[in-house]
């Protein structure tokens, strides 16, 4: 008899709870479907056996006490490209998958928009649960938004408490820092409104620092800021927007100072577990999602947690939100004063 089983896999930006979503999602979910399997490196592995595992007692165990999992981004896969469908469509029906579960954020959305029909010519559902780190978009509640500044605050103070006490040639250091992943204005913004609010940075007061900000949403003189680096004596930071799409390290070259760069973005992803509170509402959430896929476990849908309000809606309700070309976020007045101020 053929068993009907599914696949969750991942593919979000800086989540905090992520491990735990997915592990959740899998609990539950092993009571729908006959074998519930956990795909590693977001789509690749619904083309990559070896990146599949079963979810059992053995795989939760194992991945516990895991840190620092970078879980993929679906951005530089295609699969819409022939070739690669068909060696997913091969993958999944020697493991009888038949339902694919989505965690993941803007571009994983727009992937699933793109190819479920196609799955769902060849009797393969998608359902797209949990939106993580979803930027700049008006369609609900995205699970690691929040978690997604704090840990982007943790790392900054991080660098800057030790790398802005550098001081070579009567000038300190310099710390610039580029947050990955589409839409990063509003990141950074709420990082800013953080700092503005405390007036501190690590160990100094927002005063005694030079700080600078390069949002996507907003044209940068390159020559200008490489002047104004050049010209401080003041302990520097650079927030950089990934979307402003300027490349560090060759803007590292023109500066006459000791630098230091970090990117925050999937690759320094952690797995640290939040607050029990918070926990509990992940949790909650999961779990009303999970309810619902119980209800229709072989058809194609993304749910939307917007007012408090879980509800099923279209499986392209996310990509509509979040189109590959074309879109910026409009900040707050509030947040975007505060960038400009930082300009």
């Amino acid at each position: 008899m053929k068993k009907n089983n599914a696949i969750i896999i991942h593919g979000g930006g800086l989540v905090d709870p992520s491990k735990n979503i997915l592990m959740r999602l899998a609990e539950n979910v092993s009571k729908v479907y006959d074998t519930v399997f956990i795909g590693s490196y977001s789509f690749e592995s619904l083309y990559t056996p070896e990146f599949i595992n079963e979810y059992n007692d053995e795989l939760v165990e194992k991945v516990k006490d895991k840190r620092g999992t970078y879980f993929g981004t679906c951005r530089a896969i295609d699969l819409c490209k022939e070739a690669l469908f068909k060696k997913a469509i091969k993958c999944l029906s020697e493991k009888n998958i038949v339902t694919i579960i989505v965690a993941g954020g803007d571009g994983s959305s727009r992937q699933v928009a793109e190819t479920y029909q196609d799955f769902a010519a060849v009797g393969i559902n998608i359902i797209f649960p949990i939106p993580l780190t979803v930027d700049g978009i008006n369609g609900g509640l995205s699970v690691g938004v929040k978690e997604a500044v704090s840990e982007s605050i943790r790392q900054i103070e991080n660098i800057a408490a030790t790398s802005l006490q550098t001081r070579e040639a009567e000038k300190f250091g310099v710390v610039m820092v580029e947050l990955q992943g589409r839409n990063r204005d509003t990141i950074i913004a709420e990082v800013m409104k953080n700092f503005h609010s405390s007036r501190k940075i690590a160990d100094w007061g927002i005063d005694e620092l030079e700080v600078k900000v390069i949002p996507a949403n907003f044209e940068t003189n390159e020559d200008e800021l490489v002047d104004e680096i050049n010209e401080s004596y003041k302990r520097t930071l650079v927030l950089i927007s990934e979307g402003a799409r300027i490349k560090m390290t060759e803007l590292t070259k023109r500066i006459e100072r000791r630098v230091r760069l970090l990117t925050i973005g999937h690759q320094s992803q952690s797995n640290n577990m939040t607050t029990e509170v918070n926990l509990r509402f992940y949790n909650k959430w999961v779990d009303e999602c999970c309810k619902i896929i119980a209800q229709d476990p072989y058809g194609s849908f993304c749910i939307s947690n917007k007012n408090s309000i879980i509800k099923k809606r279209a499986i392209d309700y996310y990509a509509k939100l979040n189109p590959r070309h074309g879109q910026k976020e409009e900040l707050p007045i509030q947040l975007k004063d505060i960038i400009l101020g930082y300009m």
